[in-house]
């Protein structure tokens, strides 16, 4: 298990639109972060066979508090591998569920990546 910190840039008027539609949230988390999760998803992977890649990144479960300051979200997203020497590739779907504060200007989230795959 790996924890991940997330300091997501969000206007005001961004987070009162967010609070409206939390789909829009995805489209906040910048290259940076993005490549973040992609390095402690890979890191946390026992087989790295295929090169494997983030993708497909989706917002679900948001809930936050009364004060609108706290609350959760998960990531969806699709762990994609491309395996070059027999020309095939496969894909699977996983998630990190985080916690958050708002502040003006910015979401900190905080969230752990298990990787699920059990080893024999």
């Amino acid at each position: 298990m790996s924890t991940i910190k997330l300091n997501i840039k969000v206007s005001e008027k961004e987070w009162v639109e967010i609070n409206h539609n939390f789909t829009l949230l995805v489209n906040k988390i910048t290259v940076d972060d993005r490549r973040k999760l992609q390095e402690v998803v890979f890191d946390n992977l026992s087989d790295k066979d295929g090169a494997p890649q983030i993708d497909d990144l989706i917002i679900e479960k948001f809930n936050i508090d009364e004060k609108k300051t706290r609350g959760k979200f998960r990531i969806n997203f699709s762990i994609n591998r491309q395996f070059c020497c027999s020309d095939t590739s496969s894909c699977q779907s996983d998630y990190i569920d985080f916690t958050f504060t708002y502040r003006p200007n910015f979401i900190n989230a905080i969230g752990d990546f298990v990787n699920w795959n059990i080893e024999n």
